[in-house]
């Protein structure tokens, strides 16, 4: 795809709008056509020297980063799961503390020929999260390949993130459904001969997820949210650029519909094993230990 046919497609003010509803508050990455002296595609973070984090707030901002960075060849926009109290400096994208609200994120991993197993596993989470209270605030995002789904931040109250950081109780709630869906996964895998069917937990503070209607940063198509009564019905076709089917009501949730879930996976999953902590001391200091066995022996005397 030419450079002018990527633009033309961002010009679109139903795409910008759409991009920025989803990236507003969040870290934003760019995928790259153009590649780095390793041979990778350029993934854009960062706003030049400054290492100020890339974020947008405005459609007409995604037409400013495509003529920013226009040299690199810019074509995907993603964002973290991760909505931030602050986005000014490079450390307030590391700041646990920073983090406002966090989405629940499955990844599903597929290659575009078994897009029917997707759709299989697509069912069994969002019939689960229904079942467990989450239904208008969780959405389908078809990727390109595969799909994402997300349930909004918000959905978790206030007063629970407070208690406990929004990216442990994300990662929880992924981590507890995986378990609990785990031998439908595998059913469905070998059913349909998908060996490449993997429905990750991506939910890291640096992990990033493709903004809805951004291109896939391979294949010409968009990626493209599906209302979950549409499912049935649903075709990769949809993701088409030249006439994508796309689901606005993605943005609607209800908050605090996901607390009882979010709070239950956390009291059996606990927190994310892979954010930095401060190290909890084994034993008690070497001092205490010696007044102690010293009060033990007196007793004994």
């Amino acid at each position: 795809m030419s450079w002018e046919e990527i633009a033309k497609h961002y010009e679109n003010p139903r795409v910008k709008g759409e991009i920025v509803s989803f990236a507003k508050g969040r870290w934003v990455g760019l995928h790259c056509t153009e590649r780095d002296r390793s041979g990778r595609p350029h993934l854009l973070r960062y706003l030049g020297r400054t290492r100020l984090p890339l974020k947008m707030e405005e459609p007409s901002d995604v037409t400013k980063l495509l003529k920013i960075f226009k040299k690199f060849g810019p074509r995907t926009f993603y964002a973290t799961a991760n909505v931030y109290k602050s986005l000014k400096i490079a450390e307030d994208v590391m700041d646990l503390s920073n983090i406002f609200a966090c989405m629940p994120t499955w990844d599903i991993d597929n290659t575009l020929e078994k897009w029917q197993a997707t759709l299989e596993v697509v069912r069994e989470i969002t019939t689960f999260l229904e079942q467990n209270g989450v239904g208008r605030s969780s959405f389908i995002k078809w990727s390109g390949k595969g799909c994402h789904i997300h349930i909004h931040g918000e959905a978790v109250s206030e007063e629970r993130r407070r208690r406990v950081n929004p990216l442990d109780l994300a990662y929880a709630v992924v981590e507890y459904v995986n378990a609990k869906l785990h031998e439908k996964y595998t059913e469905i895998l070998l059913r349909h001969g998908a060996e490449g069917l993997r429905v990750d937990n991506e939910m890291d503070p640096q992990r990033l997820f493709t903004c809805p209607l951004s291109l896939h940063k391979e294949l010409d198509k968009v990626c493209v949210c599906v209302n979950r009564e549409d499912l049935e019905n649903f075709t990769p076709e949809w993701a088409n650029m030249e006439d994508f089917r796309h689901h606005e009501g993605w943005k609607e949730y209800t908050v605090g519909e996901a607390d009882e879930l979010a709070m239950r996976a956390y009291e059996t999953i606990g927190p994310s094993p892979s954010l930095p902590r401060s190290r909890r001391r084994r034993h008690p200091p070497l001092d205490e230990q010696i007044t102690h066995w010293l009060k033990r022996l007196e007793k004994g005397s």
